[in-house]
């Protein structure tokens, strides 16, 4: 009996490492783990969008690549701090694009109906000033939602 009274006590210390160690687990996979994006609610123009936030750079290199298609109302929002001046590709795109370059929520770029390209990009779609933020959407719906530069974009 001498030993079960010591044993109670190192199944609390077992179950308290186990506890920890998921814990642990846990916290690395939410913070360290590329590919989870957030969804934020767009207005942009006539517009209301639901759209992935592309915080990482693993995030934002991937982008919308290698995805069979896109609803009217979805998109990507990547976001920048600081604000730099940015170029984007088509990588492996399936489907063509408008690309939104925004600073502080105002459209200061933006390009219609960019092309899919494969691996291997020849076209960059440059900001040409310094952005906080780039808005993907499916290619037309930047006209469709009445969109220019100037155009105030919230999130």
């Amino acid at each position: 009996m001498f030993w079960h009274r010591f044993s109670f006590p190192k199944k609390y210390f077992y179950l308290a490492l186990l506890l920890l160690a998921l814990l642990l687990a846990f916290l690395i996979w939410r913070f360290f783990v590329p590919g989870k994006y957030s969804h934020l609610q767009v207005k942009a123009g006539d517009c209301l969008f639901t759209v992935e936030a592309a915080l990482e750079p693993a995030q934002q290199y991937r982008g919308l690549s290698d995805r069979p298609s896109l609803d009217a109302d979805k998109g990507m929002l990547f976001l920048f701090s600081p604000a730099a001046d940015e170029t984007f590709v088509m990588r492996k795109m399936n489907f063509p694009l408008d690309i939104i370059f925004i600073r502080d929520y105002r459209v200061v770029n933006l390009y219609h109906d960019a092309v899919p390209e494969g691996k291997n990009p020849e076209t960059s779609y440059h900001s040409g000033v310094p952005v906080d933020a780039v808005l993907e959407v499916k290619a037309g719906r930047s006209r469709d939602c009445r969109l220019g530069v100037g155009s105030e974009i919230t999130w």
